[in-house]
């Protein structure tokens, strides 16, 4: 009986059984504190690349985005890349990917490397020649902000 009279006095001391429960959390803002972790950087992969096989020319392109702390991290937007070249035929093409489609975005992203892989497959009827310059352009939009990548690379 001592022993049960002292349970429940701790019990008591302790605040079990006739506590009421904490506020809930503030509800997190638009801004830094909504999403802490979205992306505010975007570039293109090193491992970015071209291979051409017969007449096909097809693009492997990577894309990384980075949070705030510089950490690798997935993207939500539609996702656009232009690649121009002014000695190819046609100069430019244009793809768009819907990163809002959790399908799609899982089929780009690549958990090893932590970016997008993006197979773009004869981009050209007439492709660079070998020394040409090719830029690439990437731009990420999600609700008001956007993101973009933008290199120069040697055929």
């Amino acid at each position: 009986m001592g022993v049960a009279l002292a349970m429940a006095a701790l019990a008591a001391g302790l605040g079990w059984g006739c506590t009421t429960p904490p506020p809930p959390p503030e509800p997190l803002g638009v801004g830094e504190l909504a999403w802490p972790f979205r992306p505010v950087a975007m570039s293109f992969h090193p491992l970015s690349r071209a291979d051409s096989v017969d007449a096909d020319t097809t693009l492997l392109l990577r894309i990384d985005f980075l949070d705030a702390d510089g950490d690798p991290v997935k993207a939500i937007g539609s996702l656009e890349v232009e690649v121009e070249t002014p000695t190819a035929v046609p100069t430019s093409r244009r793809w768009s990917f819907d990163l809002t489609d959790r399908a799609e975005n899982r089929a780009h992203f690549d958990p090893v490397t932590l970016a997008y892989r993006l197979r773009l497959v004869s981009p050209w009827e007439v492709p660079p020649k070998p020394g040409d310059r090719v830029r690439l352009r990437g731009r990420l939009e999600f609700g008001d902000r956007h993101l973009d990548a933008d290199v120069e690379v040697v055929w």
